[in-house]
């Protein structure tokens, strides 16, 4: 497209040319010439930027989301992670504590993740310790907290002694981004359901919130049955999303077919790499972009998939922070069943 220097200077060009005239930068005529580029620069940008949302590839925002709606799909909203928190008091009391609902803790990351409970429950007397469900304050997958990582009180009974996660927090999802949904968007084009056939039911599944993957796999449990594994994009998937993605393929299936909805199995890879880093990135900043790939790297990696460590460094190397890498000896290329899904394990980065 012009750029509103040279769709100016053509305008100049042909006054000139049709007037016999030439003016010099400070007149009348220069500057009405020069809103008037202005103008036609506006409406060539705005046009440019139209074409753009027409297509799923190149379309952002509430535009992809009405591409989306074309083809019966919707963005998927962010979802709470959810668990239990377990507190203690030291010594045995007489009376009940009452842990009331809405009691917060919070992990002591610099940026803290604060959890909520969504029960009234109470220490019995006699007891030490109870365990109440919860949930983020704030979805997203920040939620998605290992064992032990909430131990700070920030709202609770004053006889409490300490308070952790006795369980993993699962089940946070952050809203879909535009690549993810294009990507979807993509596969139902790829993939033409029939009522019938394996997109199908990966379609199904998908379009439950909470639930980023969906494996299919015919005739699991002998002729007529079907078993689907599911997970969110990096995290098992919440017990909710599971009954939900089962409703639907109960409702949806074939006559006489007998759908099974499972939780895919969480199989975490570890990454132990030495980096060598570009000039001008520190260690910091080479391991957050690193561990960011890694994360996308396996996010991406379907139900049932395969991990090649020549695609992984691939996705190394495009942070552009580093110059070369060298995996740990071992490291080895992963390949899941079909009723696993990668998830990030521990991250370990030499940067050198």
């Amino acid at each position: 497209m012009d750029t509103y220097e040279e769709i100016y200077q053509k305008m100049k060009s042909e006054y000139e040319n049709q007037t016999g005239n030439t003016f010099n930068e400070e007149s009348d005529v220069a500057i009405r010439l020069r809103v008037l580029a202005g103008e036609v620069y506006n409406v060539k940008t705005s046009m440019e930027w139209l074409k753009r949302q027409m297509f799923s590839a190149t379309a952002s925002g509430e535009y992809l989301d009405y591409l989306a709606s074309q083809r019966g799909l919707s963005r998927k909203q962010p979802q709470k992670s959810k668990g239990q928190l377990t507190f203690k008091i030291v010594e045995p009391e007489t009376h009940a504590i009452v842990i009331p609902k809405g009691t917060v803790v919070a992990t002591a990351d610099s940026e803290p993740v604060r959890f909520v409970t969504l029960v009234d429950k109470e220490i019995s007397a006699g007891q030490l310790s109870v365990s109440v469900f919860a949930e983020a304050e704030k979805p997203g997958r920040k939620g998605n907290i290992n064992l032990n990582k909430a131990v700070i009180a920030v709202s609770v009974p004053a006889e409490i002694g300490s308070v952790t996660n006795s369980v993993r927090f699962s089940g946070g999802e952050d809203i879909e981004s535009d690549d993810e949904l294009r990507e979807r968007i993509k596969t139902s084009y790829l993939n033409q359901s029939n009522g019938t056939n394996r997109a199908y039911y990966e379609q199904l599944a998908l379009s439950v919130e909470g639930i980023g993957k969906a494996g299919v796999v015919g005739k699991a449990r002998g002729a007529g049955t079907v078993n689907v594994y599911v997970s969110g994009n990096d995290t098992e998937a919440s017990d909710t999303a599971v009954a939900q993605v089962q409703t639907l393929m109960n409702k949806g299936r074939e006559l006489n077919v007998d759908v099974l909805v499972q939780k895919a199995q969480l199989f975490p890879i570890e990454l132990n790499v030495a980096v060598w880093a570009k000039s001008g990135y520190s260690a910091a900043e080479v391991r957050t972009n690193c561990s960011a790939a890694f994360k996308k790297y396996i996010g991406l990696l379907p139900v049932g998939g395969r991990m090649y460590l020549t695609a992984l460094g691939n996705c190394l190397m495009q942070t552009g922070c580093i110059e070369n890498y060298q995996y740990n000896v071992d490291m080895i290329d992963e390949e899941c069943s079909v009723s696993q899904c990668f998830s990030p394990g521990t991250i370990s980065i030499k940067v050198m």
